[in-house]
């Protein structure tokens, strides 16, 4: 199974083949347009919108053979960290995320909003497996200034639920520490981040690989870089 989150930085009609012929079963896009989810999405496979603007948005999209229902309908101020059952080759609970920003309320802004998805929705993992996945806007070097909820609270409480970033596993980083970014702000490759993660079981970790895009190969596509994980029977 291969999963792959990116955020496009709008387009995602002209930036399709950058995805699609990489063979993901499930690509998590963000700041993509509701008409790039429209059928046909690309040949062989359907999209879930997930609301909000219609110009810039996240949309789902999974190969034909497998299955997504939407769990519930996401509260107002959670927009778009959306849970998902899955059915295919591979069940489990899909969170796909983008955290953005609430203005004029900097504590509920980015991991706020996953803060408050893990305290308001723990129905969402009740049954496992479970993957989350997408543009979090989050990394540990931003906990300063944030009272409360952090980027380090979120990755402590995910591991309460058996779910580690795949990345930071198998490469043995810790959060705040990484040495390949998925964001470089502005498209300053002086200005780098890591802020998009695949978390997935514990378990999985075994039979995982992760690979993050390189700037130079995708900066001409967008301020991030995907990030894809593979996980093997």
């Amino acid at each position: 199974m291969k999963l792959i989150t990116w955020n496009c930085a709008r387009g995602f009609d002209k930036k399709k083949a950058l995805i699609f012929p990489t063979n993901p079963d499930i690509a998590v896009i963000q700041e993509c347009s509701k008409k790039s989810t429209e059928s046909p999405a690309y040949d062989g496979y359907e999209a879930v919108w997930t609301d909000g603007n219609p110009k810039i948005g996240m949309g789902v999209f999974y190969k034909k053979n497998w299955s997504l229902r939407r769990l519930d309908e996401t509260p107002s101020g959670i927009e778009w960290i959306v849970p998902f059952a899955v059915t295919g080759p591979q069940n489990f609970t899909l969170i796909a995320v983008w955290a953005c920003q609430i203005k004029g309320d900097k504590r509920a802004s980015y991991v706020g909003q996953i803060g408050r998805a893990l305290h308001e929705h723990r129905d969402w993992f009740e049954s496992g497996p479970i993957v989350m996945m997408g543009d979090f806007n989050s990394n540990a070097v931003l906990n300063k200034g944030r009272s409360g909820w952090n980027h380090s609270n979120m990755v402590s409480e995910l591991a309460t639920r058996g779910l580690v970033s795949g990345y930071h596993a198998l490469n043995n980083q810790e959060h705040g520490s990484e040495t390949t970014p998925t964001f470089h702000l502005l498209k300053d490759p002086d200005r780098p981040f890591h802020f998009d993660y695949i978390f997935a079981p514990q378990d999985w970790q075994a039979r995982m690989s992760v690979t993050v895009g390189s700037y130079a190969e995708w900066r001409t596509h967008s301020d991030h870089c995907p990030v894809t994980a593979e996980i093997f029977a």
